[in-house]
């Protein structure tokens, strides 16, 4: 084999590589964005949850106290962090779908 034919097959799979080198990085990208996608969907479900959890304990305790009002405080908190996740949510959402068209 001549050095000509050595160096294009090499320059023939150094561009394989740099393409499968970008499919490689794309993927990533997407993977990444994916899991933080889910991730924002397990804070969406555990800020959920725990609202939940305090309308009822302010319900069963049923009275009008510091617990009942630590339990509303708490609510709101929980609430706020929860239209946080919401909104990053929408956001992503928009990027992804300006992202397929």
């Amino acid at each position: 084999m001549s050095s000509e034919t050595i160096s294009i097959i090499a320059a023939l799979i150094s561009g394989l590589s740099a393409l499968y080198a970008r499919w490689a990085v794309n993927e990533s990208k997407k993977a990444n964005e994916l899991n933080r996608f889910k991730a924002l969907l397990d804070l969406k479900a555990g800020y959920l949850n725990e609202m939940n959890q305090q309308l009822k304990a302010a319900k069963d305790w049923g009275l009008n106290d510091s617990f009942t009002q630590a339990c509303r405080e708490k609510y709101a908190e929980v609430d706020s962090k929860y239209r946080e996740v919401c909104s990053e949510i929408d956001k992503f959402h928009i990027s992804l779908v300006n992202n397929k068209q």
